[in-house]
């Protein structure tokens, strides 16, 4: 039960973040900055497979609701969900989905914690940004994922620090 808490106040922050915060971010055009997919990222490693996909599409959902996006958040998060699973055994292990676990930097070494992050954030951008502007500039939709990429990529390195060093007292 306290798990549970504890993940839907994680959800709500990053809920709020993205809706007041990083929702207004729009550099030029082209960085788009989704940090709410933290959540999906960050679920303990032993999450079964149907509340995941559960989880993806009920967080993409609540982000098309309150930003406008017509199914696109909850298109890009439930494909995130689905891939999570694949992700986790290709850039993680595993051994690792059997421990459980939240994965974290101070889990797994930041180097495989980064690429894990970057496989995901760039499978959920890539459906995302596409469908987005089906008809717009190849050039221009690989630049708008690249870019949008590395600046999640970066806020969702920092705002899961806390978490690191909360787990490496506990």
């Amino acid at each position: 039960m306290i798990r549970f808490l504890e993940y839907t106040a994680i959800f709500l922050l990053l809920l709020i973040l993205q809706e007041f915060i990083f929702n207004n971010i729009n550099l030029g055009g082209v960085v788009n900055p989704y940090i709410y997919i933290m959540f999906i990222i960050l679920l303990p490693l032993d999450t079964p497979g149907w509340l995941l996909l559960m989880l993806g599409f009920g967080s993409g959902a609540a982000v098309d609701f309150m930003s406008g996006t017509a199914g696109l958040q909850t298109i890009a998060s439930t494909w995130l969900a689905f891939v999570r699973p694949t992700v986790v055994g290709l850039f993680l292990g595993k051994e690792l989905v059997y421990e459980g676990g939240i994965p974290t930097a101070g889990r797994v070494g930041t180097s495989r914690f980064l690429r894990y992050v970057t496989a995901l954030v760039l499978l959920f951008n890539l459906p995302f940004f596409i469908l987005e502007d089906p008809s717009g500039a190849v050039w221009m939709i690989a630049l708008r994922i690249v870019l949008s990429s590395i600046f999640s990529i970066g806020i969702i390195y920092f705002l899961h620090l806390p978490l690191v060093r909360t787990a490496v007292k506990a």
